[in-house]
């Protein structure tokens, strides 16, 4: 995580010394706090989807305002030379620049279809599109973004080879020019054989779509890619990794990765944890070693995406979560072996703020 961050961010992080005391009385009054800022969300990830895999794949393209981008992404996938089948549905999301009349051009594809809605974010867009999955396994891409050459193939060959739930492969990170400025790649194996973490976004891998089938992305978060974390990581599917670059990421000035961190909308990351982890706790999954590790890796991501907010959010935010915490983990439930996520963990046992920024910083 943390090679990706710094380069997908830039500046330094505030590490100022801790407040001697809290500008709240106590979590009640910190969530008050950050409900003023940033309502939560009445977004569900429960559905009903419909499934009938007449294609191999199914890949799904989120296209709001993106006519500078659309093409080139579409035209990538398109162009995938590979003997199994895949079928593309565009979701024009409520587009007002010339986004709809781009994605004109490839309705006569008999693999395309052109679904339009009005605007309901990246999360209802992919939403639209699941409602009716066509393919045994889903990818998607995001419409800024490029399938690299023989992605569609590598994928699924993998997937079909090792019966995998979900395959993953790597990807380069490119400017809005085209210019290459890091990588990201895996050693070929499971994620439980070789010890690698995924990142958790929803592009770059293909996934069964069964999996899909009562889910969907929460609409109206940010940091709706959680689900994979939260929603499906729990369940142990079978995570295969390859090491062929599959996908080119576009960093994006506007995108929600760069322009969070100072928009109290960033708050989002604390309302959809907590919300995830009381459906896990409604399925009695909380008590495991991996949702405790789970748990205590996104409230350090939590606190690397408020760390530019004012202070006041943070401790607020640190209540919150804290609060959180202590609901399903005692100070004495400690499954996690890493010294630094045992660090936070003492942090919010204690319920100490300056222990919990240390330790937060240490692990992201």
């Amino acid at each position: 995580m943390k090679q990706l961050l710094k380069k997908l961010t830039h500046g330094k992080r505030h590490t100022g010394a801790a407040p001697s005391a809290l500008a709240f009385p106590d979590a009640a009054a910190a969530e008050n706090y950050l409900k003023a800022l940033a309502p939560i969300s009445t977004g569900t990830i429960q559905a009903d989807n419909r499934i009938t895999p007449q294609y191999d794949l199914h890949i799904i393209v989120p296209c709001y305002n993106v006519a500078r981008t659309i093409v080139r992404c579409v035209d990538s996938i398109l162009s995938q030379k590979t003997g199994y089948t895949f079928f593309v549905s565009l979701v024009n999301d409520g587009s007002t620049d010339k986004t709809p009349e781009l994605l004109e051009r490839y309705r006569a594809d008999p693999r395309v279809e052109i679904l339009t809605q009005s605007n309901r974010g990246l999360s209802g867009a992919r939403n639209r599109a699941l409602e009716h999955i066509r393919g045994k396994y889903i990818l998607f891409v995001d419409s800024d973004d490029t399938l690299r050459k023989g992605a569609v193939e590598a994928l699924l060959s993998k997937a079909v080879e090792t019966n995998a739930d979900i395959v993953q492969g790597g990807f380069v990170n490119i400017t809005g020019h085209g210019l290459v400025f890091g990588r990201t790649g895996y050693r070929e194996g499971s994620a439980a054989e070789t010890g690698q973490t995924p990142y958790g976004m929803a592009w770059g891998k293909v996934i069964r779509s069964s999996i899909f089938a009562h889910l969907k992305f929460p609409e109206g978060y940010w940091f709706e890619d959680t689900i994979f974390a939260f929603c499906i990581g729990p369940f142990r599917p079978a995570h295969y990794l390859i090491p062929a670059y599959v996908y080119n990421y576009t960093r994006n000035p506007l995108g929600i990765t760069l322009r969070s961190r100072k928009k109290a909308k960033a708050v989002d990351t604390v309302w959809i944890m907590r919300y995830l982890m009381a459906d896990l706790a409604q399925k009695k999954e909380v008590h495991s070693a991996q949702v405790q590790q789970l748990l205590l890796q996104h409230i350090a991501l939590a606190w690397y995406r408020l760390s530019r907010l004012d202070e006041t959010v943070q401790q607020a935010a640190f209540l919150v979560m804290q609060q959180m915490y202590a609901a399903y983990y005692a100070p004495q439930d400690i499954c996690v072996q890493d010294s630094r996520l045992l660090a936070l963990h003492q942090a919010l046992a204690a319920k100490n703020y300056g222990q919990y920024l240390a330790a937060a910083e240490n692990l992201t």
